[in-house]
């Protein structure tokens, strides 16, 4: 490691109690722990290739500090990590390619410079300020959006990513994933599924790269066809719809029986693939591809 011939290397760096029994001096002693880690052996993690830190508040130079040992980092995850109210996480790399933040509590995000950053997590918001950064983006994948809501926000990458090639979502609530007893999501603080406001920022956009559109979880409801139906109008050279039924989750099929999942609806025959095709006049038969 500490000549960097090592090809491949990744750090996954668990804390011994779980995030829901944590308390804040718990994330603070993680996180002083790891720092340890780090002082004590800087040139394992300057081979490091992958790095993934679950429930630890930083301080405000921790960040820089890890960014700079671990020198050939491509992928930084943190899960459960954030550095107290109103702070900033700066991110400066040259290497990272991948950055990923679950359940993070940061007042701001700032991508100092990262120049080969492929996967960025962002919120819907007015795409002028994005365009710079997503310039060059070509292949977006979405995943996990929630059903039954609209995903019309997601319009703002497209506005923002002119060279964008292909769209992929993935609608799926993943049951057994997901938190369902209401005392436990009330104390801590789950909100309820809502639709996400968003106005396209020009009236008549258009899209003159998005040549593919591909979606898993596809139902034959008005929510999805109105979506498939306004990526359609906006991206002009469409070549090609390709409608996929859920992803299937093994876990999923152990869930409790009380928990009621809505047994998909996927047209399978080809006279309800017909009547979606031609009936909602979204695009020409041969654009619209039914995958299940």
């Amino acid at each position: 490691m500490a000549a960097q011939k090592v090809d491949t290397a990744e750090f996954e760096i668990r804390t011994e109690k779980s995030w829901h029994i944590c308390t804040h001096a718990d994330f603070l002693h993680h996180a002083k722990q790891f720092n340890s880690f780090l002082g004590a052996c800087p040139d394992a993690f300057a081979g490091l290739r992958s790095l993934w830190l679950f429930n630890m508040r930083f301080g405000e130079l921790d960040m820089p500090i890890i960014l700079g040992t671990c020198k050939r980092l491509e992928s930084l995850h943190l899960t459960r990590c954030y550095s107290g109210i109103h702070s900033v996480l700066q991110v400066e790399h040259a290497q990272l390619v991948e950055l990923e933040i679950g359940e993070g509590k940061f007042e701001r995000i700032e991508l100092t410079c990262l120049p080969k950053l492929q996967q960025i997590w962002v919120l819907p918001e007015c795409p002028e300020p994005l365009t710079p950064l997503l310039s060059k983006l070509q292949r977006v994948n979405l995943d996990n959006l929630p059903e039954g809501c609209d995903w019309s926000w997601t319009m703002f990458i497209l506005e923002a990513a002119p060279s964008l090639k292909e769209l992929c979502i993935t609608v799926w609530d993943h049951w057994c994933n997901m938190v369902t007893n209401t005392e436990f999501r009330k104390a801590n603080g789950y909100c309820e599924k809502e639709d996400v406001k968003w106005k396209p920022s020009v009236s008549d956009f258009k899209h003159i790269n998005l040549a593919k559109l591909r979606i898993y979880g596809f139902q034959p409801d008005d929510n999805f066809l109105r979506y498939v139906m306004r990526v359609f109008e906006v991206a002009v050279n469409m070549k090609e719809i390709s409608l996929h039924d859920r992803k299937v989750c093994g876990r999923c099929a152990h869930l409790d029986p009380g928990i009621k999942v809505c047994p998909s609806r996927y047209p399978r025959t080809a006279e309800e693939r017909e009547q979606i095709t031609e009936g909602s006049g979204l695009a020409s038969p041969a654009v619209i591809h039914f995958l299940s």
